[in-house]
């Protein structure tokens, strides 16, 4: 690295934060050079304005630059007060993206304030990018596990406007192997969009509970195998039953039925689940 009399050279510093606005090639490779210093190095080297130079690539719209970005910040976050501060004012910005990937870098770097973090990591759990929106879903299960007040909006995002929003949350509710795990997943086995449904099977399973909040599981989720308007819950619903491991007149009712359905995946999934529950299952 230059230096001028013992200082990081100017010109250095000026070309670095040129290739960064730059973007593409020239981008990744300053986001490279940087990350290659030592710490003494990296502290010579990036003050506020380099610092902030360094963030704003967090919102461009390549995932390689965004994820090299992230990846050269969360070491320098831990050791370098501006490149903190720039991330921290980051999440106010008025671009989602810049404000995600403050979040993401900080998350990675040190969750010391997860409450901080939430905001940008909520919205990001309803995004349509399913890479973004899985990443935040387990930022927020970490920063959950933290902070009772992120595990509390982690609750309240399973109920939000957003059927996105509303199955990552349950989803991520699950991974936190939350208490209440259960009654959020029952409830939302009522919910209108599919894919939230689906969500809810998938945190039944996991829901701790004793033998007879397993079983008002397996009631609910039997009623959703004979009657659910999606068939591919139908089909996950059965499967579920086996998994659930509960034997109830409902339960065997239900697959027994679904066991004779025209679709053959139903069929199947249901005969599985018989055989989980200790059933023999029904010729077909």
């Amino acid at each position: 690295m230059r230096r001028e009399g013992g200082r990081v050279s100017g010109a250095h510093r000026a070309r670095i934060a040129a290739a960064l606005a730059g973007g593409g090639a020239a981008r990744l490779a300053a986001l490279a050079e940087i990350g290659a210093l030592a710490p003494g190095e990296a502290a010579a080297l990036v003050d506020a304005a380099l610092a902030a130079a360094v963030v704003e690539t967090l919102a461009s719209p390549s995932r390689s630059e965004q994820r090299l970005a992230a990846e050269t910040m969360a070491p320098l976050a831990n050791a370098l007060p501006a490149i903190e501060h720039a991330l921290d004012a980051a999440l106010d910005d008025p671009r989602q993206r810049l404000r995600w990937g403050a979040a993401f870098t900080l998350g990675r770097a040190r969750a010391s304030r997860p409450g901080r973090l939430w905001p940008a990591t909520r919205e990001a759990m309803a995004l349509h990018d399913g890479d973004q929106r899985w990443a935040a879903t387990e930022l927020a299960t970490r920063l959950a596990r933290a902070d009772d007040e992120v595990a509390d909006g982690l609750r309240e995002a399973a109920g939000d406007d957003s059927p996105v929003l509303r199955r990552m949350a349950l989803y991520g509710l699950r991974d936190l192997a939350a208490p209440d795990l259960g009654d959020a997943a029952r409830q939302a086995l009522e919910d209108v969009d599919a894919k939230v449904r689906l969500a809810a099977l998938a945190a039944l399973v996991a829901a701790p509970g004793d033998d007879s909040q397993r079983a008002r599981s397996a009631v609910l989720v039997a009623s959703r195998v004979a009657a659910d308007p999606d068939p591919g819950v139908r089909r996950a619903a059965a499967a579920t039953l086996g998994r659930l491991g509960v034997s109830l007149p409902e339960v065997t009712t239900a697959l027994a039925a679904a066991a004779e359905s025209t679709d053959e995946a139903l069929a199947r999934a249901a005969l599985a689940a018989g055989r989980q529950l200790g059933g023999e299952p029904a010729a077909r």
